[in-house]
């Protein structure tokens, strides 16, 4: 009975392939699509009829959002939006370096050479970060009611220890949840500052989470990303940032995520990341994560 596993593999693989490339495709691709629109299109409304009783100056004068974007326009512009509907003045300083970047109104843009990478990007947006804390996203996301920033600020004025406190991500059409925290790490033997689990106040103290976190600035120049990881740089962020800062997670902070499966060209890219666990295997000395 050995090759059952392997048979429920390849199908797995063969249904996948059929989905993105092969001739249900066609039929997937405009559903998807649809019921995706039709989910930003019920929480941009839901958004707007919410009233946010937040001191919209003190988030301007302490935040800054960082953005990488890399060959999806119409995806950046759609996350600027749902920004917007929120919080209408904060910075935003977007890092593209699509083929043929692109000029956003009323937001900061790096323009970097061709896919030069996440690591890259998010490193030359911390560098022109002037304000106390930072706010990384993903250009797939959208802000939504419960993308609330204001609470957070306030726990690291309440908590002057702790460096990244993240959210909740939720996939949309289906409003799917992935637990983050069970990620592994790679091979790192420095303890942790606080224990993983260590509950304080409303935040559970983790070593890692997902890519939609507030943090210290000055915390983040103290690891930065590798610039030699172009994709696969979040699992090599946390296992740097393991025993130097101190990273939590609060569950009422939320974001969407809106992925483009369909999107050949992009996937194309994202998905080459060979070199990149090369270069992380030899980084670490292992042949896996931990």
């Amino acid at each position: 009975m050995y090759f059952i596993p392997t048979l429920i593999k390849k199908l797995k693989n063969h249904i996948k392939n059929s989905l993105f490339n092969g001739f249900l495709r066609q039929i997937v691709k405009p559903i998807y699509e649809l019921f995706v629109f039709i989910a930003i299109k019920w929480e941009n409304k839901s958004t707007k009829n919410t009233y946010y009783k937040e001191d919209q100056n003190y988030i301007n004068n302490n935040l800054t959002i960082i953005i990488k974007t890399f060959e999806r326009p119409y995806i950046i512009l759609r996350l600027i939006k749902s920004i917007r509907i929120m919080y209408p003045r904060i910075k935003i300083i977007v890092v593209d370096d699509s083929k043929i970047p692109q000029r956003i109104n009323d937001v900061q843009t790096v323009f970097l050479p061709y896919d030069s990478g996440i690591s890259k990007g998010g490193n030359e947006a911390v560098k022109i970060v002037n304000t106390k804390y930072l706010l990384l996203l993903d250009d797939d996301f959208i802000f939504y009611r419960y993308t609330k920033v204001l609470p957070l600020l306030r726990m690291f004025e309440k908590y002057p220890n702790i460096d990244i406190i993240g959210g909740q991500v939720i996939y949309i059409p289906f409003y799917r949840k992935i637990d983050y925290t069970k990620k592994n790490l790679w091979k790192n033997n420095s303890d942790s500052v606080l224990p993983s689990g260590t509950i304080i106040g409303e935040l559970v103290i983790l070593d890692k989470i997902a890519n939609f976190f507030i943090a210290r600035t000055k915390s983040i120049r103290k690891v930065n990303w590798d610039n030699k990881v172009k994709l696969v740089e979040h699992a090599d962020f946390f296992t740097r940032a393991k025993g130097v800062l101190i990273t939590a997670y609060y569950d009422k902070f939320k974001i969407l995520h809106a992925q483009t499966p369909f999107d050949k060209h992009y996937i194309s890219k994202r998905i080459d990341i060979e070199d990149d666990l090369k270069y992380l295997r030899r980084k670490y000395s292992v042949d896996k994560f931990n």
